[in-house]
């Protein structure tokens, strides 16, 4: 291990050093002069040049692409029309698809243009049931949350905050 760090400059004085230190391998904190820090901080050159890249060129990096600050989300705007479309355009490719799996035949479908969102709604069968259930997120653990006998539930209906163990 390189040290930058020197002792004293009399041998008398660095052997007397080594007797009344704790650890005289310890370095004394007298910095060796042309090693440490060179060059010094305060004589580094302060000409700092850029790196040029293609952001530096203004002509083709304009001011409204950089200004995030008016970067708002756009609106979006979907009629009952364009909803009900998009229902029973999804629900129709889905039944053709299935259709075309089992069957060699292909079928044509057309979507009628101004059916309402109700219709469509009423068209397409509904998602779960009590035989298809959505998905459930997984947990590892489960735990069986019982009403706590530590406290009694006040009285009043409007309480409801409710302890449990």
């Amino acid at each position: 291990m390189a040290s930058y760090t020197r002792g004293s400059f009399n041998k008398f004085y660095e052997k007397i050093r080594q007797l009344l230190t704790v650890n005289p391998e310890t370095n004394t904190g007298v910095p060796l002069t042309g090693i440490y820090r060179t060059p010094a901080p305060g004589s580094q050159p302060r000409d700092y040049v850029r790196p040029l890249t293609k952001h530096s060129d203004l002509a083709q990096n304009y001011y409204f692409n950089r200004d995030a600050r008016r970067n708002y989300p756009r609106l979006a705007v979907y009629t009952q029309q364009d909803v009900a479309g998009l229902i029973t355009a999804s629900h129709l490719k889905s039944i053709t698809a299935g259709e075309q799996e089992s069957s060699e035949s292909t079928q044509i479908t057309t979507i009628p243009e101004n059916i309402t969102l109700t219709e469509a709604i009423a068209f397409v069968p509904p998602l779960y049931s009590a035989n298809k259930l959505p998905p459930v997120p997984i947990t590892r653990s489960t735990y069986d949350w019982k009403n706590s006998d530590d406290a009694e539930m006040p009285e009043d209906n409007n309480w409801t905050m409710r302890m449990v163990s």
